[in-house]
């Protein structure tokens, strides 16, 4: 009995220490919009709190960005509702298509 509560608390602990959220493919957990940017080809990077890692951003923005590219049919959709979280403080999730953090969906949470 000792053991299996050992092993409950390991396990607890290494499930409290892995990432809030999905670096693709998946959706993110709910997260506040840290920082936006429109990059020189039309294209948006997304940082959120909580951060996400080990993506390849668009223009080099680092690992900690999600981008969504100029081609994505929706972008100004998804700019615009980036914006109104950020503004608002309201929370969203984005789904990220690879593992290089490509968004090509969101949620904007109620």
């Amino acid at each position: 009995m000792k053991n299996t509560i050992k092993a409950i608390t390991v396990l607890t602990l290494i499930a409290s220490m892995a990432s809030s959220f999905a670096d693709g493919p998946g959706w993110t957990l709910e997260s506040n919009v840290k920082n936006l940017v429109v990059v020189a080809t039309g294209g948006i990077n997304v940082q959120l709190s909580p951060g996400l890692s080990g993506c390849t951003s668009q223009s080099g923005y680092g690992e900690t960005y999600a981008s969504i590219y100029p081609d994505h049919p929706g972008l100004n959709a998804m700019h615009s509702n980036l914006l109104a979280a950020k503004m608002s403080g309201k929370k969203v999730k984005l789904y990220l298509f690879d593992n290089k953090c490509k968004a090509v969906e969101m949620i904007l949470i109620d």
